[in-house]
């Protein structure tokens, strides 16, 4: 099973979108107050997912506010590519060991790519190379959406 951990803050809403939006005089949010993404993030992201077949594992402090089957619904309203099928659990600060515990529990073998925008510190050393760091006022780009790509079908090849 091919897994990306995706953040929403920084990847999929940039700042260089929210922007956008303000001097147009249009909402930066939904009707929910959640921030609206950057559409050529979302592009990337089905870009990532069509080359890959990959599932959604939502990282994104958004978890703590709603609940799996809210973010669901909310994927299924803006018409995101892919499949959400989890978020990580609400065990830790620490985005890495959240995503370690969500990788022990899970039933199957998972070649995965984090994509955030945290700094490496906030994740444990053996998912580094694993992780794709984004610039949060570009967010999820053609590059970063490459090397998620890159990443996973490296470890697709090791299989």
């Amino acid at each position: 099973m091919n897994i990306i951990f995706l953040d929403f803050d920084g990847v999929m809403d940039t700042a260089s979108y929210d922007m956008y939006l303000v001097r147009n005089g249009m909402s930066e949010c939904d009707e929910k107050g959640r921030p609206v993404f950057d559409p050529k993030c979302i592009e990337n992201l089905k870009h990532i997912i069509v080359a890959t077949g990959a599932d959604i594992v939502v990282t994104s402090d958004w978890k703590y506010i709603d609940s799996y089957k809210d973010l669901l619904e909310m994927w299924r309203q803006r018409g995101m590519p892919g499949f959400m099928i989890d978020t990580t659990p609400n065990v830790s600060n620490h985005r890495g060991d959240e995503i370690a515990r969500w990788l022990n529990e899970c039933k199957e073998d998972c070649n995965y790519v984090i994509i955030d925008d945290l700094d490496i510190a906030n994740f444990n050393t053996d998912q580094l190379d694993k992780l794709v760091v984004v610039n949060p006022f570009y967010g999820l780009n053609e590059n970063i959406a490459q090397q998620a790509i890159d990443i996973i079908n490296k470890q697709n090849l090791k299989q």
